[in-house]
């Protein structure tokens, strides 16, 4: 719908605020509508939205059971007002999840770093810490996925060579916690190689640091952010 990173990202920030402020199941609708939207503009990913979203459907009777008992002890209100809150609260939330999901399938966090950088460029301001900064979220992205991927591979290994692992909730707790130090002092020991290598090629001697593919912000782009901002202040007004 939005090709910009900052634009997407303000787009949904926006629709999730006016979906919190809604008070009514009628003022969903244009939700609902939307989300048939997106996901006819997004049929690629339709499957993998709602793969992510069915375990708020086993979370809501949790939830539902909790909430009521809690508000029948501490409030007067009747068990139909207090069912219906709960039911208009469990469609916001859920259109909340998905369109989130929408926006984490579709939308890619190191184009949206290069975005905010590029636009930090324009400024011409050496603040180093926000160098700092945008280094931090770029390092903290791409360790994540890495000590992810060699957890996965770790167990897998133990599991190829005969190991056995304990099934229940405190024997797997257990387990992590005799091979989570191991991994994060590795993890440590590559951030420090990682760092060491950055100083050698110069870290820090610029600032504010280049994008070697930068993604403009253009008036287009402001304008779509301007037009999101009085339609949700339009529709926040209207609730």
């Amino acid at each position: 719908m939005f090709n910009h990173p900052i634009v997407q990202l303000y787009f949904y920030l926006s629709v999730s605020l006016i979906l919190v402020l809604s008070d009514s199941i009628y003022s969903l609708l244009p939700f609902v509508f939307l989300l048939l939207i997106l996901s006819l503009l997004n049929n690629k990913i339709i499957l993998k939205v709602l793969k992510n979203f069915i375990p708020t459907i086993f979370f809501f009777p949790l939830m539902l059971i909790f909430y009521i008992t809690i508000s029948l002890l501490l409030t007067k209100m009747s068990f139909y007002d207090l069912l219906e809150g709960a039911f208009l609260a469990f469609l916001k939330f859920s259109i909340i999840v998905l369109l989130m999901n929408f926006y984490i399938e579709s939308s890619s966090s190191e184009k949206l770093i290069i975005s905010f950088r590029s636009l930090w460029v324009k400024t011409k301001l050496k603040w180093k810490w926000v160098d700092n900064f945008f280094l931090f979220l770029s390092l903290v992205m791409r360790l994540y996925p890495t000590f992810q991927s060699n957890w996965i591979n770790n167990a897998n290994s133990q599991k190829a060579i005969g190991i056995r692992f304990n099934k229940s909730y405190y024997g797997k707790l257990f387990d992590i916690s005799k091979a989570l130090p191991a991994m994060l002092v590795y993890q440590l020991n590559r951030s420090s190689d990682i760092a060491l290598a950055m100083k050698l090629r110069g870290y820090g001697l610029s600032c504010p640091r280049s994008v070697i593919h930068p993604i403009d912000f253009n008036f287009l782009n402001l304008a779509q952010i301007i037009f999101i901002t009085f339609f949700s202040s339009y529709l926040i007004g209207s609730i």
